[in-house]
């Protein structure tokens, strides 16, 4: 960037993502959509690098857990991946919100994927259309993620057509 060039986030953004963050394969560049509040947009960069706190990443990070075990199924390890797409409760509600967009059942799509947008979407990257359905997928593993947190310390129970109404209300607020 020139001397002579206005200062622009998004140019600068760009250049991080060049310099820094590429220069490694195992990292996630910056991902950003205006769609979206901030803190859903910290929530899918979190995720990606596996830094929210499930049980298993919080192990590895030397907390002293009873069980790294998924704390509600108690079926496989609580993952990122465990609790955002593969628990079986979470896979209902993929469906359901794969099927309110008429695009079939949920397939079991990564975390990148889903994030990227990439997920079932029959958009070009660069469209609208494409912006829109990502933020609309951020929205539902943020939503995800809230109601497990309140099944694991509220004892609240999954209900999967709550859990739809309340992306399709925060989707549009």
């Amino acid at each position: 960037m020139s001397s002579d060039e206005n200062f622009k986030v998004k140019i600068l953004a760009s250049e991080i993502d060049k310099q820094i963050l590429s220069s490694s394969s195992n990292q996630v560049n910056t991902l950003r959509n205006n769609l979206v509040p901030k803190k859903i947009e910290i929530f899918v960069w979190r995720a990606l690098k596996k830094r929210i706190p499930v049980r298993l990443e919080l192990d590895k990070r030397g907390i002293d857990l009873h069980s790294v075990r998924c704390p509600i199924c108690d079926d496989d390890l609580e993952s990122v991946d465990h609790a955002l797409i593969f628990y079986k409760h979470v896979i209902d509600v993929w469906d359901r919100v794969f099927r309110w967009w008429n695009l079939g059942n949920f397939s079991h799509f990564s975390l990148q994927e889903i994030f990227g947008g990439m997920a079932a979407a029959n958009v070009t990257p660069s469209s609208f259309g494409a912006k829109f359905w990502q933020a609309l997928l951020w929205v539902c593993a943020y939503r995800i993620w809230k109601n497990r947190n309140k099944m694991v310390f509220e004892s609240k129970r999954w209900n999967a057509p709550v859990a739809l109404n309340e992306i399709q209300v925060k989707s549009f607020d």
